[in-house]
């Protein structure tokens, strides 16, 4: 790294994450959200008490994916062989985007969307991304919406009951349960079907969802503090995202002050795909307010608004493209300037990887498995944000190595599950 961008990032409070430090500050804050929400960032959600077992040839599930603008539903069976298979599936918009619905609107416009799957299963898996408290026996009872879903009067009821009912109106001959789960716990579970269907041995699950927001689920095999029973083990999780005992840099402050919540979820604004973008913009902007670049790169930068994880990711897969954001830039700049800015955003990602390998130790270390090398935990990452970012995957592995190894030696194995949402939900089916 160039001796004044060293010193531009030192002005600027932008420094490098410790990331056995902020391992071992996760750990104590999962400790205190276990005892009780109040006591941590992370509220630590206890989401289920109780693990699926293997899936027998002829299981079959409806799942339901909701979340955002889109409405999917399929059936998934599992085969002979042990494959799961995806069938029927649709895709449809979200109910309530379009107008205000009543509860009963709401529950039957869903249910509606499940016609084409009428009777074809009498479990089913439900991947509800809206804010939801989790029931012992698996229902969730809503409580807020978010992402423009217009239905007020479903606020406070239990999505599964009301489901349950809204089918039966339909003339659904058996709806034995309905189990619901948000897409980290779904994404934990996609391990379990993946262990089914590779035939392999692992002690633990963690799920992690790096895209437009971060979040991590994991098994926890001691007793909870702030539960009233014993049982053991639970599955949990974390919202590592709204973590806030993290050191900001300048760029930071800017992105938060300019977020719709200032001053909470700060570790989710260093590093994913809603913030790592402006970050990144707002760094580079103060480096052109401070002459690090040539006039030339200044006056291109000032024509650029905004910029997202995608489009550094396009810059870096073309670099030679001068018709993409960051490429635009070339032909005013220096070789000078391209090399400094791809360092600066190189540090950026970096750090973004400093904190998702410190998520992740956190979660190995705190289930206590992964000890035996037959038997390592099985990490199910997820989102664009954790694949695609140029580098983080590969900077995230090292840092992963080093920090797991030691006294903190652990085994553990990376996974990308195509469909973990859909698999993971349908194992949810049979909690």
């Amino acid at each position: 790294m160039s001796v004044k961008l060293n010193e531009f990032l030192k002005q600027n409070n932008f420094n490098a994450i410790d990331v056995p430090s902020l391992t071992n500050d996760l750990l104590l804050d999962m400790k205190d959200g276990l005892a009780s929400a109040s006591l941590a960032d992370e509220p630590m959600i206890v989401a289920s008490s109780k693990l699926p077992n293997p899936l027998v040839p002829g299981s079959r599930t409806i799942v339901i994916d909701a979340g955002g603008t889109n409405f999917r539903s399929c059936l998934v069976t599992v085969s002979g062989d042990g494959d799961f298979i995806i069938s029927n599936l649709e895709k449809t918009k979200m109910p309530g985007i379009e107008k205000e619905l009543s509860k009963e609107e709401f529950y039957d416009a869903i249910a509606s969307n499940l016609d084409h799957l009428k009777d074809q299963a009498t479990r089913i898996g439900f991947c509800f991304s809206y804010a939801m408290e989790i029931t012992k026996d698996g229902d969730g009872k809503v409580l807020v919406f978010s992402k423009e879903i217009k239905a007020p009067q479903a606020v406070g009821t239990y999505v599964g009951a009301e489901l349950k009912k809204a089918l039966l109106a339909r003339g659904w001959k058996d709806v034995q349960k309905i189990t619901l789960l948000n897409d980290t716990m779904a994404s934990l579970l996609g391990g379990f079907v993946h262990a089914q269907e590779a035939r392999k041995n692992y002690s633990s699950y963690i799920g992690f969802i790096l895209g437009t927001g971060i979040n991590n689920a994991y098994i926890e095999y001691d007793t909870i503090a702030k539960l009233s029973d014993n049982s053991k083990p639970h599955i949990v999780v974390c919202e590592c995202g709204m973590y806030n005992k993290i050191p900001q840099s300048n760029f930071d402050s800017k992105v938060d002050l300019t977020s719709t919540n200032p001053g909470s979820s700060l570790l989710e604004k260093m590093c994913s795909g809603a913030y790592l973008g402006s970050v990144a913009f707002y760094a580079l902007k103060e480096a052109c307010a401070c002459k690090l670049f040539t006039d030339g790169f200044c006056q291109a930068f000032s024509k650029i608004d905004s910029l997202t994880p995608y489009d550094i990711d396009v810059y870096y897969n073309s670099k030679k493209d001068i018709h993409n954001k960051l490429g635009s830039l070339i032909p005013s700049s220096t070789k000078g300037d391209i090399k400094l800015m791809e360092e600066l955003l190189q540090k950026i990602i970096e750090r973004a990887a400093q904190i998702v390998a410190s998520v992740l130790s956190a979660s190995v270390l705190k289930s206590t498995k992964g000890t035996n090398k037959k038997e390592p935990v099985c990490i199910v990452g997820n989102g664009t944000t954790f694949w695609k970012t140029h580098g983080l995957y590969k900077m995230l592995t090292g840092l992963l190595k080093k920090n797991l190894s030691g006294k903190n030696k652990r085994y553990y194995e990376i996974v990308k599950i195509e469909n973990d949402i859909t698999l993971g939900a349908s194992a949810a089916a049979f909690l």
